[in-house]
Parts: structure tokens; C-alpha cells; sequence
């Protein structure tokens, strides 16, 4: 028969020594294991434990493998398998509202703007075996006055070898790349690789640019790119993988360069202009032919065009010259030939006039006219001003010009192709007349 020690009640005192039973002491309602490794077994195999045999830490213990660790300066929880749930938080709460919660929680006894009030760091290792930052999640109070508090949550990313942010939110602001690295911001759909994609470039916030529905740098179907460092504020760009071939480009190169030599609009292919609008308006293209779309089949109730002899003979055509002109160019502005809106309406052609808005009661600029390389070419300029000096700064008033006039000249051409048949009607009739009488 096995020995028993059969004891009904052990009483012992802090003066005593306490009960000691293989290593275990059991004193003032405490049991100390002293530093024994797995120390307190929790399964029939001795497998699941915990223990101290470490100074300041606690080791638990799973199927004889460590499982999770507590020190001073936190908790590790170590796994190999290949389960799914390394932690897993669960809530039985019937309440809709309410779910399993996570609480970082910083209880600073001198909380300060700035501050870092929670994080969530991702290590792994790198090729050389070292635990490498790989990212982080991180919660930042940058107002903490009672009643008016403000924070900024920030998504930070590895990029070559440096932590960087990626996106960080604050009440105001949502910013991607705030350290300004290579990194593009691309949106796939369902059925597109790419439906929207900002191609960014290291270190050159100048030349990157944004692509609708396009799949590579060469196939952005539209690119904008700061006009400051390159040479486009839009672009138009077709499917091309090499050469220059844009469908639509829009260029400003200066303030005011009312010149034909600066385009707004320029449409080419790899080696010529094909249309060309110019800084000062005028329009010009490749072949010098304008076309509208002219298909019988889409036109209805044919019939020849009244006379427009009569619209032509009163028709004024006028050398004048703009205001705008003048205030610029002073006695030097060209004089322009064509023809006055209100002097149409008048002669009953008001069809061929649009009336447009110009200054209203909310809606009053002030137009700087500057002094131009050109003034100062030609001595234009006073003594005490230079190039890009304000020449003339006039406000716009309600009253002076409220709305202005334009012509539709695109009837008056066909105005006058009528006219001119009328006319050629008239010669060819006088003609066979004149012959008639010389015949005779």
C-alpha cells in the first residue's frame, strides 16, 4: 500500500517558514514555485504549463511549447501552426451595436500636442535573418485642449528600406504620399485593369500624370502635368507606344501672349500640326479646310435660299480697332477688318448675332495691362517701369459693359456664296445681253 499523509488543516503563521513539499512552498495563503520550470501543470501529459523559470517573466505553455510570454514591457504570443486565428476576441453580446473591441489606451499624466497615442507596428524578417519594421498603423493627438480635441490617423508602408506614409487622415485632410516617394494611386474595376490610375514620379512632383481607363504610362487616354515642369497643363494622348502623337493638347506659355506664335490648343501627329489655336484666337490647320457635317440624309424639307441680296448690299464692313488693343498697345494696335454686331441687328440680320454676359453685378474684374518685351523693343516703355510692370489697371463697373455681341460669320459666308450666285445670274443675264445687242 502507497504512503498517505492525510492532514485535515495546516496552519501557519508569516514568523514560520511555511510548508515546503518538493520544492513548493505554501505560506500565507500564497504557493510559490520558485522559479520551477513549467511549474504549475495543467494537463494530464504535463505538456500544458505555466511558469517563472525566467526572472520577471511568465512563460505559458502549449503541447510543451511556448505559447505566450509576459514581461514588464509586454506580452508575446508565439505560434507555428497554420491555423487561421493566432487572436481571436469573441463577444456573445446579443446587442447589434456592440462587437468585440480592442482599446489602446494612453493614460498620460502630461498628455501634449504631437503625442503618439497608440500604434499597431508589423515586423518580419528580412534576407539577412533581422526583424525589419515592415509598417505600422498609429493613432496621433494633435490637439489635446479638453473640448476641442483633434487627431490624425496615419497607414505608413515599407518603401526601399524606410517607413514612409502612405495615407494618413485628420479631420480636415485625407493625404496620400505625404513623404512624397514613388508611389502611384491606381482604381481597378470589374472589367478594366486600370480605370483610373496618378502615375507618380521620385522625386519630380512635376511630371507625373493621371490616366482614365488606361493600362501603361504610354496609354493614358488624358494626362495633366503641372505646367510649371513640363510641357503640357493637358493632354489628350491616344494608345500610341512610341513617337509623339497627341490627340489634343493644351499649352499657355506666358501671361498674355497675344501673339501667333503661342498655342492654347495644338493637335499633331509625330511630325506635323494638324490644328492650331493660337494665344491671340486665331485658328488655323494643316490642309486650311473647315467642314461641318453636310449628309442629305440627316437634313430635311430641301429648298433653295431666299435672296440674300439685299442682306449683303446692307451689310457695313468695317476697319476698327479693340479697346483691349489700344489700352496695350497704344497707337501701335492693328487695325482688324470685318464687321459691327449692332449694325447687323440694325440691317435686320439679327439671326447672325449672339448676345453673351459680360460683367455683372457680382462679377467685376480688374484687368492688368503689363508692359511687354515688346514695348520695350520699341521705347514704350516710361522711365521707372520695366517688363512685366502694370501698364493699366482698370476695374470693370457694372454699366460700362453688361453684355457683349458676337457674329455668327459662318452664316454670313453662306450669305454672300448666295449673294455672289445672284450676282453671277445678273452678269451672265447682262451678258447675253450685250452680245445680242454687238450681234446686231
Amino acid at each position: 500500500m502507497a504512503s498517505e499523509i492525510k492532514v485535515d488543516t495546516i496552519s501557519e503563521q508569516t514568523s514560520a517558514n511555511g510548508v515546503s513539499i518538493d520544492g513548493v512552498l505554501v505560506k500565507d495563503n500564497k504557493v510559490d514555485v520558485n522559479g520551477t520550470a513549467d511549474g504549475i501543470i495543467l494537463d494530464a501529459d504535463a505538456d500544458t504549463t505555466i511558469s517563472a523559470d525566467t526572472d520577471d517573466q511568465i512563460d505559458f505553455k502549449l503541447g510543451g511549447t511556448d505559447f505566450m510570454s509576459l514581461t514588464a514591457t509586454g506580452a508575446t504570443v508565439t505560434t507555428s501552426g497554420s491555423a487561421a486565428n493566432t487572436l481571436e476576441l469573441k463577444s456573445t453580446n446579443a446587442d447589434a451595436n456592440v462587437g468585440p473591441i480592442i482599446k489602446l489606451n494612453r493614460d498620460s499624466a502630461s498628455p501634449a500636442d504631437g503625442d503618439t497615442y497608440g500604434s499597431i507596428d508589423f515586423f518580419g524578417d528580412n534576407s539577412a535573418a533581422e526583424s525589419t519594421r515592415l509598417g505600422d498603423i498609429f493613432m496621433v493627438m494633435t490637439d489635446v485642449t479638453d473640448g476641442t480635441e483633434d487627431s490624425r490617423l496615419h497607414f505608413r508602408t515599407m518603401k526601399d528600406g524606410t517607413v514612409t506614409d502612405s495615407i494618413h487622415i485628420s479631420p480636415t485632410e485625407l493625404v496620400i504620399n505625404d513623404d512624397q516617394v514613388d508611389r502611384d494611386f491606381r482604381i481597378e474595376s470589374d472589367s478594366n485593369a486600370i480605370l483610373f490610375k496618378l502615375q507618380a514620379v521620385n522625386g519630380n512632383n512635376s511630371a507625373g500624370s493621371i490616366g482614365f481607363n488606361s493600362s501603361n504610362a504610354d496609354g493614358n487616354f488624358i494626362e495633366a502635368v503641372n505646367p510649371q515642369g513640363g510641357a503640357y497643363a493637358a493632354k489628350f494622348e491616344s494608345s500610341a507606344s512610341s513617337g509623339a502623337v497627341y490627340l489634343l493638347s493644351i499649352k499657355f506659355s506666358g501671361q498674355a501672349p497675344d501673339d501667333n506664335n503661342s498655342y492654347m490648343i495644338n493637335g499633331r501627329d509625330s511630325s506635323t500640326a494638324r490644328f492650331q489655336v493660337f494665344s491671340d484666337g486665331d485658328v488655323q490647320n494643316h490642309d486650311n479646310s473647315y467642314g461641318s457635317i453636310s449628309d442629305e440624309r440627316i437634313k430635311s424639307e430641301i429648298v433653295d435660299a431666299n435672296s440674300q441680296w439685299d442682306d449683303i448690299k446692307a451689310l457695313k464692313v468695317r476697319n476698327y480697332k479693340k479697346n483691349e488693343d489700344i489700352a496695350e498697345y497704344g497707337d501701335k494696335a492693328w487695325v482688324q477688318l470685318g464687321v459691327i454686331a449692332q449694325e447687323l441687328e440694325a440691317a435686320g440680320m439679327d439671326k447672325c448675332v449672339k448676345q453673351e454676359v459680360l460683367y455683372t453685378a457680382d462679377d467685376q474684374d480688374t484687368k492688368e495691362y503689363l508692359y511687354t518685351q515688346k514695348d520695350k523693343d520699341q521705347g514704350l516703355i516710361p522711365e521707372g517701369k520695366d517688363v512685366g510692370d502694370v501698364q493699366i489697371a482698370k476695374k470693370a463697373n457694372v454699366g460700362d459693359i453688361k453684355e457683349y455681341k458676337t457674329v455668327k460669320y459662318s452664316i454670313l459666308y453662306m450669305k454672300a456664296i448666295k449673294a455672289l450666285q445672284e450676282a453671277m445670274t445678273k452678269i451672265e443675264t447682262l451678258e447675253t445681253k450685250v452680245k445680242a445687242l454687238e450681234d446686231a
